[in-house]
């Protein structure tokens, strides 16, 4: 396969890595849900650093109902849609480091890390949905952040489900172009 051959086969057989953001779109809804019930802020910020662990395995699984090849094992190009997706780990010792010295701030870090991560998905996948999700989620995040900081556990959550179901309706249509123009 040429360069435009592989690029098209990746994208066509990952669906763009849609179940990301099904997955997200849920997981951000339900730690909004949490954070209405009367817990401390050490637990509910437990919930944020166990869910958003569980998001690629969910991803991964999500992706397997729906018959998505969610790896393309045999394309060239899913070693680096690994290497950008598998960079979230590295962000762990920042996250552990927040939970730990200042877990106020802990749904704001991880809004942050994740939307930046998803930005090179937008060259890798031609995706203009990878673009408004990076840039609407750091956006986002940062007026929370700045603005409404005590209230991040429970307004951004929210903000974000909305975000992550928008992109997820982004990629579906452009999901959706790709397969009309290779069939």
């Amino acid at each position: 396969m040429n360069a435009i051959e592989t690029k098209m086969d990746l994208m066509k057989r990952t669906k763009k890595g849609i179940a990301m953001f099904y997955v997200g779109t849920i997981f951000w809804l339900l730690m909004g849900v949490l954070s209405f019930i009367d817990m401390h802020i050490n637990l509910l910020g437990l919930f944020h650093l166990i869910g958003i662990g569980m998001l690629f395995p969910l991803g991964f699984l999500v992706s397997n109902l729906l018959k998505i090849d969610f790896v393309a094992k045999d394309n060239p190009l899913s070693n680096i849609a690994g290497v950008i997706g598998g960079m979230q780990i590295l962000f762990a010792p920042i996250l552990i480091l927040v939970y730990m010295e200042k877990i106020e701030w802990l749904p704001f870090v991880i809004a942050v890390l994740t939307g930046a991560h998803f930005l090179p998905f937008s060259a890798l996948y031609n995706s203009k949905g990878f673009v408004f999700q990076s840039i609407a989620v750091v956006v986002f995040a940062s007026v929370i952040g700045f603005a409404f900081m005590d209230h991040v556990y429970t307004i951004l959550p929210f903000g974000l489900s909305v975000i992550y179901l928008v992109t997820s309706i982004l990629l579906t249509s452009e999901n959706k172009k790709l397969t009309e123009e290779t069939a």
